[in-house]
């Protein structure tokens, strides 16, 4: 006979699963609908355009069908190659510009104006068309991957963000990228899917957890072998690797598993992230050029709140 709190462990499995799969979010069933909810506003309370044209409508299909995409304009590989000149000349200057992690010390929108046409152009388009709403930026960060330690961790493992199901994450590279530069390797939502219901049905990453203190992992890195370990024996073929020309954008939803950045010995690669959301308001463009897109959080506790 099951006892009653094995019965309440299934169902609350069961309930969380119920919201990832209708949220695209790990925030849990009681976070995760308030963003929903938002996003439904905006689109209640949108009037613009929403008529992309190629390649700017595909890549929407191609999002919309499984949780990422990829494309390229020539205004996207000018505004990477203006970028990409200013860092290579403040390397040059023998400037500090990376901290420990490979990341740009300074705030990336007011020191790359640059930025801005993106947003105004194909992309802020994508973005529109994805939400059928406005959007905001969250916060930018850039980075400069380069391979430093003999085996891949953080983020070069296999893992999800875990944050708002309407979070959408873009990365923006300012040169060619290839396997060999540490290009990002996603899994389709469908298949990120099937291994979060087996993460929660099996209980077998939280017995996992459980036994921290005698492993001395921490609660990620039980996840991430979680996940490479269900990749591996079940989703290889399922594994895409967007590459190509130097401006190339690749959105993403949030909650995909995804890994990245870690390049052969000798390749570098400089990538911007983004993360947007939706808003009932056009992106404040002006304030962005006044204060910037730092990163102050993994994300908005507020899904309202302006930025």
């Amino acid at each position: 006979m099951i006892d009653v709190l094995t019965m309440r462990k299934k169902v609350s499995r069961y309930l969380e699963f119920q919201a990832l799969k209708k949220h695209g979010s790990r925030l849990g069933r009681h976070a995760a609908p308030g963003y929903t909810a938002y996003l439904e506003r905006c689109r209640a309370e949108f009037r613009g355009d929403l008529t992309p044209s190629e390649p700017v409508e595909r890549a929407v299909r191609e999002f919309e069908a499984k949780g990422f995409t990829l494309f390229w304009t020539p205004e996207g590989q000018r505004v990477a190659a203006t970028i990409l000149g200013k860092i290579r000349t403040e390397d040059a200057q023998g400037r500090s510009i990376w901290n420990a992690e490979g990341r740009y010390r300074g705030e990336i929108y007011t020191t790359f104006p640059e930025i801005e046409q993106l947003f105004r152009g194909a992309l802020g388009t994508f973005l529109t068309a994805v939400y059928r709403a406005h959007f905001k930026i969250f916060f930018g960060i850039l980075y400069k991957s380069e391979r430093t330690e003999e085996a891949p961790s953080g983020s070069q493992l296999w893992h999800t963000d875990g944050g708002p199901g309407t979070c959408i994450n873009v990365m923006f590279y300012l040169s060619e990228v290839s396997r060999e530069d540490g290009a990002m390797e996603c899994l389709p939502w469908d298949a990120s899917l099937e291994i979060y219901r087996k993460e929660l049905r099996s209980g077998e990453v939280q017995q996992r957890i459980r036994s921290l203190a005698a492993s001395g992992e921490t609660e990620r890195d039980v996840k991430c072998r979680f996940y490479l370990e269900e990749i591996s024996r079940s989703y290889r073929n399922r594994i895409e690797q967007p590459h190509g020309q130097a401006g190339l954008l690749v959105p993403f939803r949030n909650n995909i598993l995804h890994k990245g950045g870690y390049p052969d010995t000798g390749r570098v690669r400089y990538a911007c992230v983004f993360h947007c959301y939706p808003s009932v308001m056009p992106p404040p463009f002006p304030r962005y050029r006044q204060i910037g897109i730092p990163k102050v959080a993994a994300y908005p506790k507020d899904p309202a709140t302006e930025f």
